[in-house]
């Protein structure tokens, strides 16, 4: 993986700036819920507080019945279906079974009752039968202005109630009303006079089964016959109160103990604002910040009956929020219920109820600018990380061509490049120059050391040399005589080498030296090959040179000081039954030599060091011959070669039965 790319990645740990941003605005958002959440109460604790000031209707402290309002009088016939879902309110306070239902409404100041009964097993009578005897029937107890009255409400069959006083006798008020028969029971529907105020009623029914079993149930629960419930329901004179102290944009609504609105006024406030946010926007803030708020019920703001947590905490006394999501639309609803006291009871309970668009378009807000400081802060960094991984990369790049390019073909240490950076880079860069100083300074010793050393070893070498010979003029026995030849053929030994260190650093002088001049290397390799075939004798010598001159701008001196180091190389490794073929052709830009030879294959070791100085293949005695060889043959074809800008190399021949050297000489400037 290139620096470039592991920068890149590493700068993605940016992204934890978006993702720490979003933990701020979840923050944020959440704190800003709280601190509405907190308002909306105390805003609710103040509109109960005033409230309780002016206690006159509102529900009485212990159970009482809610009387529903009515927008027009029921026909009686003991249907309920003409109540507008009045009838399907949950049983009233104090059903004690639940096989007695009952509930009350008002309609033009007359006072409607519905009443339900489970009965699976009809013992039915009369209501003017006498009380002694056992049948099914109903006991209503009202308080009026008249005081207290008893009814007795019972038929046998579908038709007009029947009505009588606990006596037995007419009562004192006309009833009206309808009892009619289902399966599985009876319902009773009637109407009490206009004039009549109640200000209490308590239920009574009695069913007898077929074996005489009575059960009793009364609303009141457990209560005698004569217990009854005050009433209350909805208070129209608080709307102007609640319209009054309610803040704007908000909806109040006060319940009984039950959940039953006493009293509503307000409306919630519409969010425009809201619709300029995008959906999938909307649809994301659902998801990842609302995503605990469930959305509301479909619950109609005209409720007769309010059923939610928050409401059942304020009644039990304990203040309480609530979040929720409107069914119709995106925005968030807070509502807020705390309990109504009143000289120290619960009598009720305040729902104030608010729309928080705010959160959501705060919440649009901060997140669409976390999301522009976030996208120009990444991309502004990357840039910054990207420019600075391409200019490293390329410093790098150019540190590694340079110490790619350190040292040439000869060995040579070229200049490496120097920089004044100060950083771990530019400090690698000097460090590297110098180490190569160091390098190029040891390089030059060694090639200087073959001609020192030549010149400092001729003077012992002649001393040496003068000395044997004064022996051998010497009476000396054969033993001694013996040792002296032995330190004789030594002194040759070591003067052959000091002549080739010598030849050695005479061909690099000249070479430095050369003159190039206009040259026919077919009519130089011409004149060569008849010296070489007595030189490589009894090994056959082939020549296939072409017919025309080979013109080269060259030095010919070097290029035959060449030649002789390939034919004695040759000469060393083909058996004198073999052959050595020498060839010329010229090729693009110039002319390509090559000397072929049968014999041992290159090693695949040496392949590429064969024409580096001090390298040699040869063993001793591999050209019939005790004289060592220090390798440097090769090494000036290669530095000929280098000096006519060409090159030279080696390779076995396709046969596999030699091997081929090849000089490619594009000549001299």
């Amino acid at each position: 993986m290139r620096l470039r790319t592991k920068l890149l990645l590493a700068a993605l740990s940016i992204l934890a700036l978006p993702w720490a941003g979003w933990q701020f605005v979840q923050r944020m958002e959440t704190l800003l819920r709280q601190g509405q959440e907190q308002a909306l109460l105390a805003s609710a604790e103040a509109l109960a507080r005033g409230i309780a000031v002016r206690p006159g209707g509102l529900p009485p402290a212990g159970e009482s019945w809610y009387v529903h309002r009515l927008d027009y009088a029921p026909r009686l016939d003991g249907l309920a279906d003409d109540w507008r879902g009045a009838a399907d309110a949950p049983a009233q306070a104090g059903a004690p079974r639940p096989w007695l239902r009952a509930v009350a409404g008002r309609a033009n100041d007359r006072l409607h009752l519905w009443i339900s009964v489970d009965d699976a097993s009809p013992e039915r009578g009369e209501a003017h039968w006498p009380g002694d005897l056992e049948f099914d029937r109903l006991q209503l107890s009202l308080l009026g202005r008249g005081g207290e009255l008893t009814l007795r409400l019972a038929n046998s069959g579908t038709g007009p109630l029947k009505v009588a006083g606990i006596d037995g006798l007419p009562p004192p008020i006309r009833v009206e009303g309808f009892w009619r028969e289902r399966e599985g029971g009876y319902d009773v529907e009637l109407a009490l006079p206009q004039d009549y105020l109640v200000r209490g009623l308590g239920l009574q029914a009695r069913d007898l089964d077929a074996s005489g079993t009575r059960r009793v149930a009364a609303m009141p629960a457990d209560a005698g016959d004569a217990a009854r419930l005050p009433l209350h329901g909805y208070v129209g004179a608080l709307e102007p109160v609640l319209l009054a102290l309610a803040p704007e944009g908000m909806r109040v609504r006060v319940a009984d103990r039950e959940g039953w609105v006493v009293a509503r006024a307000g409306a919630l406030r519409a969010d425009p604002t809201e619709e300029d946010i995008l959906p999938w926007r909307r649809g994301l803030y659902r998801t990842l910040l609302f995503r605990d708020i469930g959305a509301a019920s479909a619950e109609s703001p005209d409720a007769r009956r309010l059923v939610r947590a928050e409401l059942a905490r304020a009644i039990a006394g304990e203040p309480a929020v609530a979040w929720r999501r409107d069914p119709a639309g995106a925005r968030l609803l807070l509502s807020a219920a705390v309990p109504l006291v009143v000289d120290g009871q619960v009598r009720g309970a305040v729902l104030l109820e608010r729309s928080n668009s705010e959160v959501l378009v705060l919440t649009d807000q901060a997140l669409s600018g976390l999301l522009g400081v976030s996208a120009v802060a990444f991309l502004a960094s990357g840039g910054v990380i990207l420019l600075f991984a391409t200019r490293l990369g390329q410093r790098i790049r150019r540190l590694r061509d340079a110490a790619e390019r350190a040292l040439d073909r000869e060995g040579r240490v070229t200049p490496f490049p120097r920089t004044s950076a100060r950083d771990e880079v530019g400090d690698l860069s000097r460090s590297f120059a110098r180490l190569l100083d160091q390098v190029a300074a040891y390089t030059d010793y060694l090639r200087t050391l073959a001609g020192k050393l030549s010149h400092e070893l001729n003077t012992p070498l002649a001393i040496v040399r003068t000395s044997l010979d004064n022996l051998e003029h010497a009476a000396l026995d054969d033993e001694a005589r013996a040792y002296v030849t032995r330190a004789r053929d030594g002194v040759e030994r070591m003067g052959l080498l000091v002549r080739t260190m010598s030849e050695v650093t005479r061909i690099e002088h000249a070479i430095e030296a050369a003159e190039a001049e206009d040259t026919d290397l077919r009519a130089l390799l011409a004149d060569c090959a008849e010296a070489y075939r007595a030189l490589l004798a009894p090994r056959e010598l082939r020549l296939d040179l072409p017919p025309g001159p080979l013109r080269l701008r060259a030095a010919p001196e070097l290029v035959v000081q060449a030649l002789d180091k390939l034919v004695d190389n040759a000469r060393g490794f083909t058996p004198p039954e073999g052959w050595v073929r020498l060839s010329a052709r010229a090729e693009d830009g110039g002319v390509r030599i090559s000397l072929a030879n049968r014999g041992p294959t290159l090693p695949a070791a040496m392949r590429g060091r064969l024409f580096d100085s001090l390298v040699s293949l040869r063993e001793k005695n591999q050209r019939g011959e005790g004289a060592a060889h220090l390798g440097f043959g090769l090494y000036v074809v290669r530095l000929v070669a280098d000096l006519h800008r060409g090159r030279a190399e080696a390779h076995d021949l396709p046969s596999g039965e030699g091997v081929e050297f090849t000089l490619h000489l594009r000549g001299m400037p």
